[in-house]
């Protein structure tokens, strides 16, 4: 009878992909609680009571921690960035089967979190530019993005029939094709992403102010582009996942999903968090360092350009002493 191991923890050492995703799942799920912390810190320093925008976040950030956990699953227990048949060997063929079974429920968990992020940003929109126009404008990418989260997560759920045919081929029934349904349901998340990220930037550049505090505005706005690219890289991977070597071939796709809704909940914290982070650097100790610093190298500079006028002065006097001395002599 073939013994089993109850962990793959022991091939984390040459788990490579597997411990990229563990390290970069860990790494932006931290700076998510610090910029979330600041986001409420924030309202409570203003005394502003939280938003609707607030919660969805909130609630975009559990379904995100619980998502990392069924993450660290893959990896410790189910090989997520070892080939299948190395898992097979060392846990045995049911942990192919839990595989799919976690990668299925961490699908459903993707496609609600982005909803909650894109909805939680679309909201704050609504709340910052109070044109009526514009405001018809968020409820209807709002509308939108509610629609494609109904469409999509039941879209998933059913992609099998019956669900348990996904990760037990053998029983009765259909499956679509899985490889075409996730890129489309990517594009089509990728295209809702660009109306949300693109829809305030004709109002950010009719502002009237100076063009560094517009760009720099935009670029808060704008830190969306970043899950754009990563977006469009993730449905490039897409075809190359091998049902039969799938604890490998997930792993890249893994890493570009989960930084989708990690960077998606920064840059929606960002947009609030932003002036508390100011006011907590101008609190700390690094700001009286960095306001020294400036006044020094601002001091230091005068002194070069007095010393540059000095010197210039000095050579002016020195060359009309010579001219006197040189038409004295003439004389």
């Amino acid at each position: 009878m073939t013994m089993y191991s109850d962990t793959l923890a022991g091939a984390l050492p040459h788990n490579e992909l597997g411990k990229a995703n563990l390290i970069v799942e860990t790494l932006f799920l931290a700076l998510n609680f610090v910029c979330t912390s600041f986001r409420l810190w924030g309202r409570r320093m203003k005394k502003q009571p939280l938003a609707a925008n607030d919660y969805l976040i909130l609630a975009a950030l559990l379904v995100v921690t619980a998502r990392y956990a069924v993450i660290v699953t893959l990896v410790v227990y189910c090989g997520l960035g070892l080939h299948a048949d190395e898992v097979e060997r060392i846990g045995g063929p049911g942990r192919i089967v839990l595989f799919i079974k976690l990668t299925y429920v961490i699908d459903l968990m993707w496609i609600t979190v982005v909803a909650l992020i894109k909805t939680s940003i679309l909201h704050l929109y609504s709340v910052i530019f109070s044109l009526t126009w514009f405001q018809s404008y968020v409820y209807g990418a709002m509308a939108l993005n509610t629609t494609f989260w109904v469409a999509a997560f039941f879209s998933n759920v059913f992609l099998c029939m019956p669900p348990q045919k996904l990760w037990l081929p053998d029983l009765p029934g259909h499956c679509g094709n899985s490889t075409t349904f996730h890129i489309a349901l990517a594009a089509v998340d990728l295209t809702i992403s660009i109306l949300v990220i693109a829809l305030p930037m004709p109002i950010l550049w009719n502002l009237q102010m100076k063009k560094a505090k517009k760009v720099s505005i935009t670029f808060l706005f704008g830190l969306g582009f970043i899950i754009i690219f990563i977006s469009a890289a993730r449905i490039g991977i897409f075809p190359e996942i091998d049902p039969t070597d799938i604890t490998y071939t997930f792993s890249r796709v893994a890493i570009l999903s989960s930084l989708v809704p990690l960077l998606g909940i920064l840059n929606a914290n960002l947009l609030i968090s932003g002036p508390t982070l100011v006011e907590v650097v101008k609190a700390s100790s690094i700001y009286p360092a960095v306001k020294r610093w400036r006044i020094t190298a601002s001091s230091e500079k005068l002194q070069g350009h007095t010393k540059e006028h000095d010197v210039a002065y000095s050579d002016v006097s020195r060359s009309s002493n010579a001219s006197d001395y040189t038409g004295n002599i003439n004389k």
